[in-house]
């Protein structure tokens, strides 16, 4: 894109919750998935490596999924994901706790949001 002066680079993420809304686009709440170990003053969620296996990343590498780091998008006109296929899925256990962290962190007032919807 012009203006850039790094090489976008493909990041792994996770679509935590989804909305439809009336007009019959989607919104998509997006957290960063980082092999960064995160700051102790940031809120993330440790992926087991059993669910890394199941999205199909790397499992000799430990990762973080950001609770406090929120990208919101519209799924049908997003100019972010050049391919939208899912490369896997974690455990319905394992997205409940991510959605139920994510959810008392949000009330809390403990994530900030990225509003790419304009």
């Amino acid at each position: 894109m012009a203006g850039e002066i790094e090489g976008r680079k493909t990041r792994p993420v996770c679509i935590a919750v989804t909305v439809s809304k009336s007009d019959s686009e989607t919104v998509v709440f997006i957290l960063p998935i980082t092999t960064q170990p995160p700051l102790p003053s940031r809120k993330f969620i440790e992926v087991p490596q059993i669910e890394s296996q199941r999205v199909g990343l790397d499992t000799h590498v430990r990762k973080w999924v950001m609770l406090d780091e929120i990208n919101t998008d519209i799924l049908e006109r997003s100019y972010v994901w050049e391919d939208r296929t899912p490369i896997g899925t974690f455990s319905s256990v394992f997205t409940s706790k991510i959605q139920s962290s994510l959810i008392v962190l949000a009330r809390s007032g403990g994530a900030s949001v990225v509003d790419r919807l304009k």
